[in-house]
């Protein structure tokens, strides 16, 4: 329940985003993880948290990894980074 500075600013750019990447939380503690609703409908959603209570939300993809794992093999799978 705490204000979250600029997230009027976050809600507009993941509103303008092609690919959404959440890294590091179970989306549980609001505000901040109401930002994930601003996407488009139409982008892939990531979210890299190993928490089972993760709540991505209809058509997000939910990798249980540490950001250490997840966020290189997303990289590798988008064809932006090495192993």
């Amino acid at each position: 329940g705490e204000e979250v500075p600029l997230i009027r600013a976050a809600a507009e750019l993941i509103a303008r985003a092609d690919r959404l990447l959440v890294v590091g939380t179970s989306l549980q503690v609001y505000p901040a993880a109401g930002l994930v609703h601003h996407a488009p409908q139409h982008i892939s959603v990531f979210v890299v948290d190993p928490s089972e209570q993760v709540m991505p939300g209809p058509g997000a993809r939910h990798i249980k990894a540490k950001a250490s794992q997840g966020v290189p093999q997303l990289a590798f799978d988008w064809g932006i980074g090495i192993l």
